[in-house]
């Protein structure tokens, strides 16, 4: 009886997560984003590439440019390699140094410094270069690709990615339900409880500006937290090994830095649970294949296994991530002011309330966190979800970009399902509180995801003095 009931719950949650994430997104929810890369990459790979066939969509091509027709680009996050033809009858593939120095020199030298694949930096004297070609990627892990390629290979780059990234994500809600219900049962109230924990992740957390924009950057964490969370639902006493992981291969081919640390869940269940060795294979062996194809995949583009390239960027921030690195500790600060301090301001025009573009303080937008330690029962692994989210959380808060264009501190979305799951088994969702905080949440993101999808020019705002980037916001 159960499973009927089960059955109907989750449709009921999914149809409902899905109108309204449809309301949000707006007249664009059934077609196609601007900065559709997963379609891109998707398609290369059913022609047989593993880059761009020419320049990205969007950018200027050399006949354009020559002819002084178009300049810039209009999309973002693509990353390009160069071959040199050198001089001496070789090649090599690299990219260019961009830091201050290296612009100086290339005006007092005209030396030019290029980072090579496989090799690192070589300095190269004026006339050693005799021919320069561009080859345009994907710089984005390919996971969120190898679930748009069935769609891709039917519609082609016409694939509204939209309308999937807003699929996909009505359906995290009904894997959290699903999972509460089987563990803990709907009587006594908490099926009503388990229900508002999905209210919370669906309009309550960024998720809700992600699913209902699509777009490379939000499509990534909607997928990946989906993948997580049918992991943690495979994984909860080791129900599907096999399929738990899958699941996490499939997360850490979205997100790999993020979701890898999730690993420790499984082991974790693992470990109380007998140290079978089986169980501990049927695990590994997705995870290794997923995690081989990877570095095969980066290896085939980049050189590196390691490397899936962003490093090869082209975008304004390149002298940053070349003096500093894509994570550094002295990112930091201004990632935690992102996180935890940083407010929105009030303006005397419509639409009144307005955001930094690095977003507002994730407390504001999801009040609900404030009850995360409420613990009205005990559970099992309740200490192993607070470890994997906080390991979750630590690498973006040493990335070199805060989340950027997002009403909230997005990369909080990798690591909320965690969060969630373990309130959810502790009982906050009792309180009436947690659904008082979920309903002023469900308020302010709910604008946040409405003017994001129509108005973001009317939603940011980058002038208030003190806010994190301000002086590279200033560049010209």
């Amino acid at each position: 009886m159960w499973q009927v009931v089960g059955r109907w719950r989750s449709v009921a949650v999914f149809i409902a997560a899905f109108v309204v994430l449809a309301v949000l997104s707006g007249p664009q929810w059934s077609g196609s984003s601007r900065d559709n890369h997963f379609v891109h990459m998707a398609q290369g790979w059913i022609e047989g590439r593993v880059a761009l066939d020419g320049r990205p969509p969007g950018y200027c091509d050399a006949k354009a440019r020559a002819a002084k027709k178009c300049s810039g680009h209009r999309f973002d996050d693509w990353s390009v390699v160069t071959t040199l033809e050198l001089a001496d009858g070789s090649s090599v593939r690299g990219f260019p140094c961009r830091t201050a120095a290296c612009a100086q020199q290339r005006r007092q030298t005209r030396r030019e410094s290029w980072w090579v694949l496989g090799e690192g930096w070589l300095e190269l004297a004026p006339g050693q270069i005799t021919a320069r070609t561009e080859t345009w990627y994907v710089s984005f892990p390919p996971g969120p690709a190898a679930v748009f390629l069935p769609a891709v290979a039917v519609l082609g780059l016409q694939t509204p990615d939209v309308l999937l990234t807003l699929l996909l994500g009505a359906l995290i809600p009904v894997v959290l339900v699903r999972l509460l219900d089987r563990e803990r049962g709907v009587d006594d109230g908490r099926g009503r409880e388990h229900l508002w924990i999905a209210v919370a992740w669906t309009v309550a957390t960024p998720a809700a500006e992600l699913a209902a924009n699509g777009r490379v950057w939000f499509t990534a964490q909607i997928i990946g937290a989906l993948a997580l969370m049918l992991y943690l639902s495979a994984t909860w006493k080791l129900r599907q090994p096999l399929w738990a992981g899958i699941w996490l291969g499939l997360a850490i081919a979205c997100r790999p830095i993020n979701h890898l640390p999730c690993v420790v869940v499984f082991v974790w269940w693992w470990w109380h649970a007998g140290r079978d060795t089986r169980v501990l294979v049927r695990f590994a062996v997705p995870l290794a294949v997923v995690g081989l194809t990877l570095a095969w995949f980066n290896w085939v583009r980049f050189g590196d296994p390691l490397e899936f390239g962003h490093r090869f960027l082209d975008t304004r921030w390149q002298a940053r991530i070349q003096e500093l690195g894509l994570f550094n500790l002295q990112y930091v600060p201004r990632n935690l002011q992102c996180l935890l301090t940083l407010l929105p301001q009030w303006s005397s025009e419509a639409p009144h309330l307005r955001a930094s573009i690095h977003g507002t303080a994730l407390w504001l937008g999801s009040p609900w966190l404030l009850l995360a330690f409420v613990r009205r029962q005990a559970f099992a692994g309740r200490a192993v979800l607070w470890l994997a989210a906080l390991a979750s959380a630590a690498p973006s808060l040493a990335y070199q970009n805060s989340g950027q264009i997002q009403f909230a501190y997005r990369f909080a979305v990798d690591w909320l399902p965690l969060v969630l799951l373990a309130m959810g088994f502790a009982g906050a969702a009792a309180r009436t509180r947690f659904r008082v905080l979920v309903v002023v949440g469900a308020l302010l993101h709910g604008w946040g995801a409405w003017q994001l999808a129509r108005a973001p020019g009317k939603l940011f705002v980058t002038e208030p003095m003190g806010w994190p980037f301000e002086s590279e916001l200033l560049e010209p």
